[in-house]
């Protein structure tokens, strides 16, 4: 399924290390973590995707976060869709 997808749209997670373990194309969405961890997507077409603005409570852990520790999860509320939506193949 993940090799056949026009892109898979994940987030720091199992599905991102699967999608790179068989080259699918593949989408990081990072919310409470971040990329400088060393837990990024590795397929030849592999897209990071974070929110543009600098946040200070983030990351607010290694490996992330079911609830915002201060209530607002701007860290994912601010991503925009236009980001998600530039890393489709044309």
């Amino acid at each position: 399924l993940q090799q056949d997808a026009l892109m898979n749209y994940v987030n720091d997670s199992a599905p991102m290390h699967f999608a790179s373990a068989v080259n699918a194309p593949v989408t990081a969405v990072y919310c409470s973590t971040i990329p400088a961890f060393g837990f990024g997507p590795l397929s030849a077409n592999s897209h990071i995707v974070e929110i543009l603005q600098p946040l200070a409570c983030r990351p607010c852990g290694l490996h992330g976060r079911k609830a915002c520790p201060l209530a607002h999860f701007n860290c994912a509320r601010k991503i925009e869709t236009a980001q998600l939506i530039r890393t489709l193949p044309r």
